[in-house]
């Protein structure tokens, strides 16, 4: 009898402890994924998988662009194709809105002037900084101090029928180190420049992003009415 509990009790112990394994096996994006991107110790390029392959994911971020280095607090929400930038004013007020409702078309929604306006750049500009461009192999990246940086060489035009001006990448780098992507750099321009001198370059510095979180379909809806840029 004594022989039979022991038997039942490891049995028991043994059951508990595969259980335990077995729940902290999540796949990044399903429901059970934790906020955190990786679990430390693992590769950068596995962290940027991680992050760009995410059909949902919600932050903060730090955008930093021009000879003036200004910087602007934006919030991002991606579910699959569709996406929203909401940028904010110093005083932590809304200032504008970019939403692409159905990956198709982005629109640039002004909070002041309570319009949407289609915008002069298609959703793929931001389904690059923050999916990654389709078919991007990453490669072994090279080092940067402590982060790794993974180069996508774009020289991309777009030319939007109806926009009030073209847009243009010349390219974008990923840096990451093995906990999640610290930012991604792009040098662009409204126009193919003819010169590198010619190019901006721009800084989406990230914060601990949200993997795999449900994100209200109302995010996506357009605020306004649509009409002309102001």
């Amino acid at each position: 009898m004594h022989r039979v509990l022991r038997f039942v009790c490891i049995l028991a112990a043994a059951t508990i402890i595969a259980v335990g394994i077995g729940g902290c096996s999540c796949t990044p994006g399903g429901s059970g994924s934790p906020t955190a991107i990786a679990p430390s110790g693992t590769t950068p390029d596995a962290v940027t998988r991680t992050f760009l392959d995410a059909s949902r994911k919600h932050g903060t971020l730090t955008f930093v662009s021009g000879k003036e280095q200004k910087e602007d607090k934006v919030e991002y929400w991606f579910d699959g194709n569709r996406y929203r930038l909401t940028w904010y004013n110093p005083d932590g007020t809304e200032r504008l809105h970019m939403i692409s409702p159905d990956g198709e078309k982005l629109y640039y929604c002004y909070v002041a002037e309570k319009v949407c306006a289609i915008s002069y750049t298609l959703p793929e500009m931001h389904q690059w900084v923050f999916n990654g461009p389709e078919g991007w192999e990453l490669g072994a990246g090279v080092p940067d101090g402590d982060l790794t940086a993974y180069t996508y060489d774009a020289k991309k035009l777009w030319d939007i029928e109806g926009a009030s001006q073209q847009f243009y990448v010349e390219d974008l780098v990923v840096y990451a180190n093995t906990t999640r992507i610290a930012k991604t750099v792009t040098r662009t321009n409204s126009h193919k420049p003819e010169s590198p001198d010619d190019l901006v370059t721009s800084e989406y510095r990230f914060d601990e992003p949200e993997i795999g979180g449900d994100i209200p379909a109302k995010v996506f809806d357009l605020p306004y009415e649509i009409g002309d840029k102001p």
